[in-house]
């Protein structure tokens, strides 16, 4: 079992999280062809998005399904609560964080990466994280350790990682400020990341990302 990815995505590291909650650790490799516009990528990987799980020849994509299946098929400990609520309850909260977050896609594509000059989808989309944090700040239970729970469960899967994005990309685009307004958040964010299975996230991605920064900020080499 290994996944097709990079540590410095969020969605990959959702998928590497949920296995080590439960005990294991999986190997990352870049995707099939090199890249994920390949052909070959391409071919198990229907939206040409990390991470995509191949077990055995057979092969998953999209990081909420591969979680599921993670939690389906791995021994360890579950992925979700014992109650019918409790598991609504993270699912909720998994499912706020993926869906309400997404406006980090363009602030990272215009102001972190310099791709576009779109003042006003930047704005859009810091209104949408506002908005999603607010709901989360909302939604958690304050007495909890984690995010749905005192064990970590499918939402801390999600919410780790992208609040370990939102801190490196902070330089450029004042992103843990948003965090700051919702204090419930901060706690919970300043909790996981000082715990061992966060810390390793939020360390695996930044030194990742560093990477990533350190080649494009490298000229092109010129063939002769």
């Amino acid at each position: 079992m290994k996944v097709y990815g990079s540590v410095a995505s969020p969605f990959v590291q959702r998928v590497l999280m949920a296995a080590r909650i439960k005990g294991h650790d999986l190997p990352v490799e870049p995707p099939l062809g090199g890249s994920m516009q390949s052909p070959e990528f391409r071919a198990i990987s229907p939206m040409g998005r990390i991470p995509v799980l191949e077990e055995d020849g057979w092969t998953l994509a999209e990081s909420a399904a591969i979680v599921g299946y993670l939690d389906d098929v791995l021994d360890g400990p579950p992925l979700l609560p014992g109650s019918a609520r409790e598991r609504a309850h993270a699912r909720m909260m998994e499912t706020l964080a993926s869906h309400e977050l997404a406006g980090l896609r363009p602030i990272m594509v215009c102001k972190v990466f310099g791709m576009r000059d779109e003042p006003v989808l930047v704005a859009e989309a810091i209104g949408t994280i506002r908005a999603g944090l607010e709901a989360l700040e909302k939604a958690r239970d304050a007495g909890h350790v984690w995010a749905a729970g005192d064990q970590p469960s499918v939402a801390d899967c999600i919410m780790v990682p992208l609040f370990a994005l939102m801190e490196i990309i902070d330089p450029a685009a004042d992103t843990l400020a948003l965090i700051a307004e919702q204090p419930g958040l901060a706690a919970y964010r300043d909790r996981a990341f000082g715990s061992e299975i966060g810390g390793r996230t939020v360390r695996e991605m930044k030194q990742a990302f560093a990477a990533i920064l350190e080649r494009r900020s490298q000229p092109a080499q010129q063939s002769s």
